[in-house]
């Protein structure tokens, strides 16, 4: 499963799933937010929060509402991609009577049909833990190898990262060699040559390994996958990117890498610019 609170949830509450003239999925572990169009409500429940649009997401201005922990279906349908339940939501008469739920909260009446999530609502202080996969929900953050000696432990030399990094917006963990355990950030935008103002402590040796992550401790540029249920390794994001604030980077199992954040406070503000 993807997303989960991992400190500060505000409130657990029932919402339905959007439609919006067209069927929509959620997924449990799911980041959703309340559709926006023009910064004025343009949907009538929750939609993922997808990947950012813009510096900041300015151009999608999607507001952060929650994680989906649950829905109203009687027999949820398990999804094999994102390791959890989904719902599907329906707009029709006939459609909401033909299915079978349960267990709806809140406002909603425990005979409504419609389709609904539980989501875990979150705020500029709650902190999140999400999995960091390599462009596909699943896959393991992509390993690179060094090939040039680094005798002052202040340059990694790797084949190209599948995209241009951001200046202090990569961490580098070392998984195998002399300084195996430890994470650095590079200031540097090549895809090949990743330079550091603090070094690793050992020399780094042809054959040792690293994991990039596009991620910085503190403040940083991130961006999702379309459906926001990870943390994209190696993502494009020059000029498309939330603005995170991160607590801790972990990649030290291979699969299970993950990154414990928050959301920056401005990526609250519907109307931002």
């Amino acid at each position: 499963m993807g997303f989960s609170i991992a400190n500060g949830g505000i409130w657990d509450t029932w919402v339905p799933v959007n439609f919006a003239n067209s069927a929509d999925t959620l997924y449990e572990g799911q980041l959703v937010g309340s559709p926006l169009a023009s910064s004025v409500p343009g949907g009538e429940g929750v939609a993922p929060l997808a990947a950012a649009v813009g510096a900041a997401d300015t151009t999608g201005k999607a507001v952060p509402f929650g994680i989906v922990v649950g829905s109203n279906a009687a027999n949820p349908t398990y999804n094999s991609t994102y390791k959890g339940f989904s719902i599907a939501s329906v707009g029709s008469q006939a459609d909401q009577l033909a299915r079978d739920y349960r267990g709806a909260e809140g406002q909603y009446a425990k005979g409504d049909p419609q389709a609904l999530v539980k989501v875990s609502v979150i705020g500029a202080d709650t902190i999140i833990k999400g999995p960091i996969f390599n462009g596909a929900y699943g896959t393991a953050c992509a390993v690179f190898t060094n090939t040039t000696a680094s005798t002052d432990g202040l340059t990694i030399t790797t084949s190209a990262v599948a995209q241009t990094p951001i200046a202090y917006n990569v961490t580098w963990y070392c998984r195998s060699g002399a300084n195996k355990g430890l994470y650095r950030t590079a200031y540097s935008t090549s895809t090949t040559s990743h330079t550091l103002y603090i070094g690793f402590p050992h020399d780094i040796a042809v054959g040792d390994t690293f994991v990039p992550i596009f991620l910085r401790p503190g403040t940083c540029c991130a961006q999702f996958d379309g459906e926001s249920t990870y943390i994209e390794q190696q993502p494009a994001y020059a000029t498309n990117y939330y603005l995170i604030d991160v607590l801790e980077i972990n990649a030290e199992v291979a699969g299970e890498e993950y990154a414990i954040f928050k959301f920056n406070a401005d990526q609250f503000a519907g109307a931002r610019a």
